[in-house]
């Protein structure tokens, strides 16, 4: 068989059980494509090998047709008898002249696509593939032929074919083909499709030979429950499908195997599994409790490699669950408790009698961060308290108020920064207005400061994410007015980064970034590509180009080596609990809600709901409804369409973020069926235009509302 590169087996027909064998010649066998229809007698062996193969490499299939293929061309096709009859004799292969389209325009569809994904990897959009080919709903079968869009082209005055096929780097033949063209004329006015030209797909077998079953994703649909629902198990539809991630897209046709390897302990507690939406103030621990589980079983249910939660996600509750350790068994008689706007652990585990380890344990938190409206279980029966804990018990707590910073606190409450820091978790020196602080008592063994003389000076400061005057002058013990005058300002308008010279403020204020950036390694794979590995990430694709020196012209190879940042975006503390965080757009908030999330708004001013998910954009983030009922409520809010900035607030993934929004669909969209035609903007701190990069008042006006501190 040395005249052969490989062979690949494809179903016929869907309705059928027929296969095709697609054979790939060397592609020096230029001899033989020009023989179409003459094949010599050097080239007869060509259908016994195929009868060959059949037999030894698929004796249980029906091969019924033989496909030759050279340079990803068909040059022949021919009917194939079963494994024991005599082939076909040479004189009656025919040439197939008709395939040669499906192999240049047609891209197959394959297990794991979506409109959404193919879209991405030819850089097209949904709504075009569907024009070119005549589709009703975003809804792909397996194996299904489509035509990718290269543009539609209006014939114009001078328009040929040929030159279309030379200008839009396709061939003649291509256009005729996608368009349904039995000649080369055309007629002015006329719209032509102008196809792209695949390539051969796969040098991969089709993995779902031995599926029957098709199954299309829908709303609330995951991996986990997908396999539940179809006796067999993620592992398994991951490999079947070539998925690298837990990730499905509405509309994805899923390859379900009829045969499935016996599930082990895991996957039969998945399919004894009941379902459970989540909704705000969830977490594992509290879910667990509710339902007699453990978080572990929880989390090795769902394949979950972390603690976070989305509402609207849908969790697979065990039926059956191991005897809880101690410390699931303390969870399951938990009492809980929300976190409201000045708590931290160690104020909490003093209310309630308990420790700060005992409540990081209950609730398996790995850091002492806390948000608003968080919810936290509270152990009813707790460890004996360290000494530590036992001084914060008998601590008095105080209110921070304007002009409080450390060490006039510690000072006035003869202590020091660093036993306050200690005691109450903190990792800078900054205070909000209305937050509580635990005052260690005397009782401590960490010496007592003694009182010392304030120091100030004449300093600069740069001006952080969620800066405003107020906050400015309370933290350096300054007023406003002195700011103001000493730099001169007509307005208390502050941009990120902007020096300010505060005069004879206490100390020397801490510029540390809590934000932090750590790096991990993704080795390319087929079919990847920069733009999706960076919505995959979610990180810019210009910046994941940056960091590994490629530019868009940069072609990856398979096992390549890709650095790709984690951008770690520290949660900033909020004015109130009916504010968010103030995130920079640049350095943060493009992190937060990264392409392809999705996140609920909160409307400012009248409390409206609505999802929506970030289709696109650099400078602000391009975004789209979920639905139609969201896009009528947001018509609702806004009296219809309109390009006023309304403040809002966008939860995502447990955070709460200021934001401006307008609702005014305009140009390109990738959710289909929401009721809108194109997408909207989405501002966030310091966020710019896209027409000309500058930055939009009336916008970051509303963001700072969001946030209130404006």
């Amino acid at each position: 068989m040395n005249n052969i590169n490989r062979y690949e087996l494809t179903r016929t027909d869907q309705t059928t059980d027929n296969y095709t064998l697609v054979i790939y010649l060397n592609d020096d066998q230029t001899e033989f494509a020009k023989e179409l229809g003459h094949i010599p007698d050097s080239k007869m062996n060509l259908v016994t090998q195929a009868k060959q193969i059949a037999k030894n490499r698929y004796p249980n299939l029906k091969v019924s047709i033989v496909k030759v293929m050279i340079g990803g061309m068909v040059i022949t096709a021919f009917p194939l008898m079963n494994n024991d009859a005599s082939p076909v004799e040479a004189a009656e292969l025919k040439p197939t002249n008709d395939v040669e389209k499906s192999e240049l325009i047609y891209y197959e569809v394959r297990a794991g696509d979506s409109l959404w994904t193919i879209s991405r990897e030819f850089n097209t959009s949904i709504d075009d593939i569907k024009r070119a080919n005549k589709l009703p709903s975003n809804t792909l079968q397996l194996n299904q032929q489509l035509i990718i869009p290269k543009a539609f082209h209006t014939i114009g005055t001078g328009d040929y074919l040929t030159v279309l096929a030379k200008n839009y780097q396709t061939s003649v033949q291509a256009i005729k083909e996608a368009n349904g063209l039995t000649n080369d004329a055309t007629k002015l006015g006329q719209t032509l499709l102008i196809p792209r030209l695949i390539n051969d797909q796969s040098t991969t077998p089709n993995p779902v030979a031995n599926t029957s079953i098709l199954y299309t994703v829908v709303s609330g649909d995951s991996l986990s429950v997908i396999a539940k629902n179809n006796g067999t198990t993620v592992e398994a539809l991951k490999s079947v499908n070539n998925l690298s991630t837990d990730i499905l897209s509405i509309g994805q046709v899923i390859a379900i195997p009829s045969v499935t390897t016996t599930p082990d302990p895991v996957e039969e507690t998945k399919q004894e599994a009941k379902t459970y939406t989540v909704v705000s103030g969830d977490s594992l621990s509290v879910i667990a409790k509710n339902n007699g589980t453990t978080v572990e079983a929880l989390k090795s249910v769902n394949n979950l490699s972390t603690d976070i939660l989305s509402i609207g996600q849908v969790i697979a509750i065990p039926s059956v669950t191991t005897t809880p350790d101690p410390v699931e068994e303390t969870k399951q008689e938990a009492k809980t408790y929300t976190v409201v706007s000045g708590d931290s652990l160690s104020v909490i585990a003093k209310n309630n009698g308990t420790t700060v380890e005992a409540l990081k344990s209950t609730n398996n938190l790995s850091t002492d961060i806390l948000s608003i409206g968080q919810v936290i279980a509270i152990p009813s029966v707790t460890t004996t308290p360290e000494q530590v804990e036992e001084t914060k018990q008998e601590a008095k707590t105080y209110t921070v108020v304007s002009g409080d910073s450390l060490s006039v606190i510690a000072k006035n409450n003869g202590t020091t920064v660093e036993a306050l820091k200690s005691t109450n978790n903190l990792s800078t020196d900054i205070l909000s207005i209305g937050q509580v602080l635990t005052i260690p008592s005397p009782t401590i063994e960490a010496p007592i400061a003694e009182p010392v003389e304030e120091v100030r000076s004449t300093f600069s400061y740069s001006v952080r994410s969620g800066d405003n005057l107020s906050l400015i002058a309370n933290r350096f013990g300054v007023t406003v007015q002195n700011i103001l005058i000493e730099n001169q300002l007509r307005s208390d308008v502050l941009q990120v980064g902007q020096n300010l010279s505060i005069p004879n403020g206490i100390s020397t204020p801490d510029q540390v970034n809590n934000n932090s950036i750590t790096h991990m390694t993704h080795t390319v794979q087929s079919g990847d590509n920069m733009w999706n590995l960076s919505i995959l990430y979610g990180i810019p694709q210009s910046e994941l180009l940056r960091v590994n020196n490629l530019t868009t012209t940069s072609m990856l190879v398979i096992g390549q080596q890709l650095t790709v940042p984690v951008h770690n975006i520290a949660v900033k503390s909020v004015v109130s609990e009916n504010h968010g965080e103030y995130l920079d757009w640049w350095t943060e908030a493009q992190y937060v809600f990264g392409i392809g999330k999705t996140a609920t708004v909160i409307d400012f001013v009248t409390g409206e709901t609505f999802a929506i998910t970030r289709t696109i954009g650099a400078n602000h983030a391009d975004s789209e409804t979920v639905t139609s009922n969201d896009s009528a409520i947001a018509k609702s809010v806004w009296g219809g369409y309109s390009w006023t900035p309304r403040a809002v607030l966008l939860e995502i993934d447990g955070r709460t973020i200021a934001a401006s929004m307008s609702f005014m669909p305009h140009e390109r969209e990738y959710i289909q069926n929401n009721g809108i035609n194109g997408h909207f903007d989405v501002y966030f701190g310091n966020s710019t235009r896209h027409v000309d990069g500058k930055p939009d008042l009336s916008h970051q006006t509303q963001v700072e509302k969001a946030a209130g501190i404006r």
